[in-house]
């Protein structure tokens, strides 16, 4: 296969897994309990955004407080891009990239200050080396195991050596969701040497239901460690 035609064929991969992602989030917002599931503002999804914002800056926070560029590997609208500006990392610091040019339009125009591009974390648009960290939060269970491959094999390249990834996945299978796949730590060292990993997120149907009592019950609930249903890792690309 000649380069041009493999880049067709990468072009038209990338736009056929654009259009499953969309059809899957346009089947998610159709749905009242998925909608309401997912709420931005129920108490229990607040509760498990801050937990996990915490664990970031506790795995990566040489990182964040240092200067080098930080990349959101599918940053959707822009959550975590606006959590990391508002908690002090500078915005020229922060990228973004999401296979959906309307999320990473959306992203673009909630943190200005950051460079977000429409592109395919598969063949990521970045040189070699680019990134001090690298953040992936719920993407390679979305993906093939193929191209979860390409995916982590990206991130090796355009981390710096002695660079961080953090990756933030479902640590058991959800059969309530085929969309989504268990990704073992197996799979995981493809994107780096595991550093470090903690057990975090209390099972979200019970999180959301704790109303005005989550301040109270939810770190409570979350101590207990059979209830907790995702896990952080941090890979960090070798010296060499």
């Amino acid at each position: 296969m000649d380069r041009a035609s493999g880049g067709n064929t990468d072009e038209a991969e990338a736009e056929a897994e654009a259009a499953r992602i969309a059809r899957v989030y346009g089947a998610y917002r159709a749905s009242a309990r998925k909608r309401s599931a997912w709420a931005a503002d129920n108490s229990g999804n607040v509760a498990i955004r801050a937990e996990l914002l915490d664990r970031i800056w506790e795995l990566a926070g040489p990182q964040l407080r240092g200067e080098g560029a930080i990349l959101d590997l599918g940053c959707g609208a822009g959550h975590w891009l606006e959590a990391l500006a508002r908690g002090g990392v500078a915005e020229r610091r922060l990228h973004g990239i999401d296979l959906i040019e309307r999320r990473a339009s959306q992203a673009a125009r909630r943190v200005p200050g950051a460079t977000v591009s429409h592109g395919d974390g598969a063949a990521l648009p970045h040189p070699d080396g680019a990134f001090e960290l690298v953040l992936a939060l719920t993407v390679l269970s979305s993906l093939s195991a193929a191209r979860a491959r390409r995916v982590l094999a990206e991130v090796r390249r355009v981390l710096r050596p002695g660079g961080l990834a953090l990756v933030y996945e479902p640590r058991a299978p959800n059969p309530a969701n085929r969309e989504t796949r268990l990704v073992r730590r197996a799979e995981l060292e493809r994107g780096g040497d595991p550093e470090a990993s903690v057990t975090l997120t209390l099972l979200p149907p019970l999180a959301r239901r704790l109303g005005r009592l989550t301040p109270r019950l939810y770190p409570a609930l979350a101590a207990c460690p059979a209830l907790r249903t995702h896990r952080l890792t941090s890979l960090r690309r070798d010296e060499a």
